[in-house]
């Protein structure tokens, strides 16, 4: 990901740089207040900023104070911590990360469409073109998960760039049954 056409938000995350120790993951979680409730809407991404676009998305749930600032914690587990950014640079991510591997032919499906479609609402329309690059030098960089299908998603990377317009690395070569989520549980 590449933050240079973005220098307002490219020092709000010193450790953002070191990409590498998370694969090109992105968690995002946004929290908008509800003008029909003391308790704020939530819902989160998990994104695959060099390559995939939308790995996950959790629809928009309420939560109290409280609950949210729990949920906060377990969310970004899996990091060294959380920060807290503007919500311009939080739908430029999302809506950027989604526009890019739309560009190659990934496009979330099924149930995690609709549960993108009702997290995204929490953060209005997208900002076209966003500042924000994404891959890795300059090329999309698959790096599969537990869950994704390495030679569907490599057959379609060389249908979109050819062999050459991108890399890969198989982490994990043998794949686990379909259907779980990302995130576990929903609370």
């Amino acid at each position: 990901m590449d933050l240079e056409s973005a220098p307002q938000w490219a020092g709000l995350d010193p450790g953002a740089c070191d990409a590498e120790e998370v694969r090109g993951l992105v968690a995002v979680l946004v929290a908008a207040d509800s003008t029909r409730s003391t308790k704020a809407q939530v819902a989160g991404f998990l994104l695959d900023v060099w390559c995939l676009g939308v790995k996950n998305a959790l629809a928009p749930e309420p939560m109290s104070e409280s609950r949210l600032a729990g949920h906060r914690g377990l969310y970004f587990s899996a990091y060294e911590g959380h920060v807290q950014v503007p919500a311009d640079l939080a739908r430029a991510l999302v809506f950027g990360a989604a526009a890019y591997a739309r560009g190659f032919g990934f496009e979330p499906e099924g149930e995690l469409a609709e549960e993108f479609t009702e997290a995204a609402a929490l953060l209005g329309e997208p900002a076209d073109p966003g500042p924000i690059g994404f891959g890795r030098d300059g090329k999309p960089f698959f790096v599969n998960g537990p869950y994704d299908d390495p030679e569907a998603v490599l057959r379609t990377l060389r249908r979109a760039v050819g062999d050459d317009g991108f890399h890969f690395e198989v982490a994990f070569p043998e794949q686990p049954s379909r259907g779980r989520r990302l995130f576990g549980p929903r609370w």
